[in-house]
């Protein structure tokens, strides 16, 4: 527990440490990498070939750096949340089409996942008039506007906030499991926390603190964010049982591998980038 704790410590101020001092340049290898990373980490228990996919994958992210579109962005932006809508509605009825896809193609959905996950962390802020206008300023790689490390560090601090909400608030007061079969240790509780929690604490930032007036879908974007927080750490639960592992790796202790760090961000970064983007 304790290194659990001390291990979220050092990467949450590492992180935030990243995103306030290091240029846009270095923080998009630096992410970059992480993805690569990650998907290492899922051809490893998935037991596919390594080197010719992370080639394939690093191969995509070249040729999305260098012939991107805004149409890209919302292509990709709209494909993802309509796939994690359908993954959710797959979970909730425990139809084996996940399954399914994890047998015949375990590494297109890995590729699929993180590359998009990437690619929208990427292209934050690349749908403003600004961006549209300079293509220079697109992607994070040539972006100069520091109003963008704002975005990524609330990104940051909302993942984070609705995994503890729901971890402590769980482990405290749950009973009734959510989805034993997928994940024993979430609860029905946890998940009302770590929706709870996260709208609560945005409602008062924005209200009594930057005096910003909330619209009805704003909460709607907030709710979606937080039930999707839940809906990625049960992908990557489902995916792991799966092939009976308990942690993707144990890179981090007493959190395991990057993907079981990254579980929550893989859906929420598209939600993320329609919430305030597009």
């Amino acid at each position: 527990m304790l290194s659990r704790i001390f291990t979220g410590l050092s990467l949450g101020l590492f992180f935030i440490l990243l995103l306030i001092f290091t240029p846009f340049f270095y923080i998009s290898i630096i992410f970059s990498l992480i993805s690569l990373y990650g998907f290492y980490e899922w051809l490893n228990v998935s037991k596919e070939p390594i080197a010719r996919n992370i080639f394939l994958m690093a191969f995509l992210m070249i040729l999305l750096l260098f012939y991107h579109t805004h149409s890209t962005v919302i292509i990709f932006a709209y494909l993802s949340l309509f796939i994690w809508i359908l993954l959710l509605i797959d979970m909730y009825f425990e139809s084996p089409f996940y399954k399914k896809l994890l047998s015949h193609a375990p590494s297109l959905i890995g590729l699929y996942m993180i590359i998009s996950a990437w690619f929208m962390i990427i292209s934050i802020g690349s749908t403003s008039s600004v961006a549209v206008g300079e293509k220079n300023t697109y992607l994070m790689f040539s972006l100069f506007n520091p109003d963008i490390k704002i975005y990524l560090i609330s990104l940051l601090a909302l993942v984070s906030l609705t995994d503890i909400s729901g971890y402590f608030i769980g482990k405290n007061f749950g009973e009734k499991k959510l989805c034993k079969n997928i994940s024993p240790n979430k609860t029905i509780a946890g998940l009302f926390g770590s929706i709870l929690i996260p709208v609560l604490c945005f409602i008062l930032i924005c209200n009594y603190m930057l005096a910003i007036p909330l619209m009805i879908s704003d909460l709607l974007f907030i709710l979606l964010f937080c039930i999707f927080c839940t809906i990625g750490d049960l992908f990557i639960s489902t995916f792991k049982r799966f092939y009976h592992v308990k942690d993707t790796g144990d890179i981090l202790p007493g959190h395991g591998g990057i993907l079981d760090r990254l579980d929550s961000y893989l859906p929420t970064i598209s939600i993320f980038q329609i919430w305030l983007f597009l």
